[in-house]
């Protein structure tokens, strides 16, 4: 059986991706400059042709793909 505090602790671990990848969209479709926390290149918005959508660095570390439907 799963230990509660463990289940409190990913909670708390997912909710906080959340709200860091919430933070790096806004900042991003503002025009702000955001840095990738792994690699510290800046994060771009990539658009492709066939409607998807991605905020993400250059080395990939961070790809947040957006649903613009």
């Amino acid at each position: 059986m799963t230990d509660i505090s463990q289940l409190t602790s990913f909670a708390k671990l997912t909710s906080k991706s959340f709200h860091q990848q919430k933070n790096f969209i806004k900042k991003v479709l503002i025009g702000k400059v955001t840095h990738c926390p792994q690699c510290q290149h800046p994060l771009d918005i990539y658009l492709t042709d066939n409607g998807e959508s991605s905020i993400r660095c250059k080395k990939r570390c961070t790809d947040i793909e957006l649903d613009c439907s």
